[in-house]
């Protein structure tokens, strides 16, 4: 079929929908022949074959939308055998074909782009691009249709992680009408700075979260639960400060108390709680200096807890 979509002299658009699923009924034979005798042989010839397929089609100008087509397939190949790796030369050439302006996915027939956006965004997850991948997964769920329950949840369980990172947290609702409830209490405790409960709930979603590939994106939000501890900390000592009259002095805080929240929240040692604090004004979640000296931490007087999207990048 690939073959007579490149011979086409005409508008070969309407050959489109059936090399969607000529190209997706190989990798479904595939899987069931490696299920039934063990390893992956036949998928990993399919790959072969379909990066032969690629390479034609993606040289041909007026046939990059069939290329797109295979494009992903070979990414459902890649994390189905555990090559993600492979997955970043492949879009890397998708985006160079693209040009400067880049893929437009409004003129690709929507099923594809929609397939397509959700896997890229899915591997920007899986590589650590929070913004890009959230960017990509945004564009895929807006387009899904909503009865679609399956692949909007799909595309939920990358997307929201994603949103979490970036300090954006979705309603109990959201979760619960998509089957992904297991996420509301890391998001509760994130919010909230309730460092303890993030790690049991971490703990109790594990298994899940590694099957989704999400476990390492969702493992980094200890570091936003981390900061919106000391922001509460920081928040009650600066309110007493305040009360004694001392309201010019209320950003120059005892150490001591950070410590002593980070050891009833997660048992850490004055000298772990000193590195964390430490390593939160790095990645510029807190805004201020540590005084060893006189132990003491010293905020900004303005905006001492940015954006949460202004630092994610860096955690």
């Amino acid at each position: 079929w690939c073959a007579r979509y490149l011979a086409q002299k005409d508008s070969a658009r309407w050959m489109l929908p059936p090399l969607l699923w000529f190209t997706a009924r190989p990798r479904e034979l595939a899987a069931k022949l490696d299920s039934s005798r063990g390893g992956s042989r036949y998928r990993e010839k399919l790959v072969e074959a379909l990066r032969e397929q690629f390479q034609q089609l993606q040289r041909d100008r007026d046939r990059r939308e069939g290329a797109l087509a295979v494009v992903c397939e070979l990414l459902r190949l890649y994390f189905c055998l555990g090559q993600a790796s492979q997955c970043t030369f492949l879009l890397a050439a998708v985006a160079q074909a693209a040009g400067e302006k880049g893929l437009n996915p409004t003129v690709l027939p929507k099923s594809l782009a929609v397939s397509l956006y959700f896997l890229w965004g899915k591997h920007c997850v899986l590589d650590g691009n929070v913004q890009e991948g959230e960017e990509k997964l945004a564009w895929a769920l807006r387009n899904c249709p909503p009865k679609a329950s399956g692949n909007r949840r799909r595309i939920l369980a990358y997307l929201i992680p994603c949103r979490l990172r970036m300090g954006k947290f979705p309603g109990r609702g959201v979760l619960t009408r998509n089957g992904l409830s297991s996420l509301a209490g890391l998001a509760a405790a994130s919010s909230s700075g309730d460092v303890r409960r993030f790690s049991e709930e971490l703990e109790q979603q594990e298994e899940e979260l590694i099957n989704l590939g999400t476990y390492l994106v969702v493992e980094k939000l200890k570091l936003l639960a981390y900061r919106n501890l000391v922001r509460r900390v920081h928040g009650v000592l600066a309110a007493q400060l305040e009360a004694q009259g001392k309201a010019e002095n209320k950003h120059k805080q005892d150490l001591g108390a950070y410590e002593q929240a980070f050891k009833w929240q997660d048992d850490c040692t004055p000298d772990e709680s000193i590195c964390l604090l430490a390593h939160l004004i790095y990645i510029g979640a807190v805004r201020g200096y540590l005084s060893d000296e006189h132990r003491k931490v010293v905020f900004s007087k303005d905006a001492p807890f940015p954006a949460v999207s202004t630092w994610c990048p860096k955690a």
